[in-house]
């Protein structure tokens, strides 16, 4: 249990110092922190006394292993998984969601006490790493549930699920998926300017911020049209359709270019693209939501667009080059 990283050593320091300003403040709310605070630490401690995936276990007739455990996520139909998984994976989640809730929690108090305001943006910053940690767990499981893809792929990505699953009490949620947290930390500091709608300007936003594997996959994606469109719905916040709408209308009209408040009237929506920058952190996790959503149902329809999301393809894109260096998967020690 000395291992549990309930908070990081920069979160602890921060979120004492906030307690002790909201305990000056509203003492009796700090003190319902507090108390939510220790159950936070018991709910982490109680996922931690779950047996380790690594662990070999004889039940009656029947054997529960790492490789077993490969075998069912591989096999499992996601619409039932809750029944299916481990209990460690689900008191797990349960905790990283607890764990969300009360540094939200925080900021709530934070924006009532001047003296906080300015703490406002490094919360939504902690909740944010945290809900990526969520979102890659998300990423994995969607690409695991693909009937067309090689075994050996899912298998990989099975292993790095169970790698989420098993340590996610131990290592910051950054180190999920690197490559992911930097891909939605980079577009959540961007700003699309749409212009001509080619996402050139987009791109280099990017491009300042992300890490260096994103050049190697727009590379070998150069030609994929499915991963360009994904793209561009990631970059734009618009969906495929809603793209392909605003481009027909640009080339009637013949204009050539367009910002913001155009493409609202022209989709007859106002206000409803985030620019995720003082937005509520849980926004990313929802706009990953909505894109694979939109994904799927393209996919059942066979419809024109994207069947997969851009961190589908990027998840993807990395597999393939582990499987080509190491061709066989590992478990982390």
């Amino acid at each position: 249990m000395s291992n549990i990283i309930v908070f990081t050593k920069e979160e602890e320091t921060f979120i004492k110092d906030i307690m002790n300003i909201i305990n000056q403040k509203n003492p009796e709310e700090a003190s319902y922190i507090q108390s939510r605070m220790e159950t936070l630490k018991k709910l982490a401690e109680t996922a931690s006394e779950f047996p380790s995936f690594r662990d070999t276990k004889t039940i009656g007739n029947s054997t529960f292993s790492m490789e077993s455990l490969i075998e069912m996520i591989c096999d499992m139909d996601f619409a039932d998984q809750i029944m299916y998984v481990p209990t460690k994976v689900i008191v797990g989640r349960s905790y990283v969601v607890s764990k969300v809730n009360f540094i939200l929690m925080l900021k709530y108090e934070a924006e009532s006490i001047e003296e906080l305001s300015g703490h406002v943006k490094t919360i939504d910053k902690i909740a944010g790493m945290n809900i990526y940690g969520l979102m890659s767990e998300e990423v994995y499981l969607s690409l695991i549930q693909e009937k067309d893809l090689d075994i050996e792929l899912k298998k990989r990505a099975a292993v790095r699920l169970m790698n989420i699953w098993e340590y996610r009490l131990t290592q910051s949620a950054e180190d999920y998926a690197p490559m992911l947290s930097s891909l939605w930390k980079s577009r959540k500091k961007l700003s699309p300017i749409y212009g001509t709608m080619m996402g050139m300007s987009e791109m280099l936003q990017i491009t300042q911020t992300i890490d260096p594997v994103w050049f190697d996959f727009i590379g070998s994606s150069e030609y994929s049209d499915s991963v360009l469109q994904s793209l561009e719905e990631f970059l734009f916040n618009l969906t495929y359709e809603e793209l392909c709408h605003i481009r027909e209308i640009m080339l009637e009209k013949k204009i050539t270019s367009i910002d913001k408040k155009n493409i609202e009237s022209l989709l007859h929506l106002e206000n409803i693209y985030s620019d995720f920058n003082n937005a509520d952190p849980r926004e990313m996790l929802m706009f990953y939501k909505q894109r694979k959503k939109n994904a799927e149902l393209r996919k059942k329809a066979r419809k024109p667009g994207p069947t997969k999301t851009i961190e589908e393809y990027i998840l993807l894109f990395l597999l393939k080059i582990e499987k080509a260096y190491h061709p066989q998967h590992t478990f982390k020690e």
